[in-house]
């Protein structure tokens, strides 16, 4: 299993919009792929939340998680026509974009 996260810088007057890009056109897309599992956006906690639990700052706000079966079908999707669509509107609504891939070596799902 692999895990691809994606780090996004998305201006406060588009989050809602990117929010319903994720929903409305990354996951319709996502779920045509052959070993798609599930993915997840998520949203930095606002600054005074961050501050006082201590997190390190980041230029990021958003994050998609994106887990597939094995890196080759993590590729495919990459190389789909579905992502042709929904990558471009995803960077888009972003000011900056970043990424890492993983192995996943351990994971305790209950959702």
């Amino acid at each position: 299993m692999v895990l691809l996260q994606i780090y996004f810088n998305v201006p406060l007057d588009k989050a809602g919009e990117f929010e319903r890009m994720y929903s409305d056109v990354y996951v319709p897309a996502l779920r045509k792929q052959e070993g798609y599992l599930r993915s997840r956006c998520l949203h930095l906690y606002p600054p005074e939340i961050t501050q006082a639990i201590g997190a390190t700052s980041t230029e990021f706000n958003y994050q998609i998680m994106l887990t597939f079966d094995t890196e080759a079908n993590r590729l495919r999707w990459a190389n789909s026509p579905e992502h042709a669509v929904a990558w471009p509107q995803a960077v888009a609504l972003a000011q900056n974009v970043a990424w890492r891939g993983f192995n996943v070596s351990g994971h305790d799902d209950i959702m």
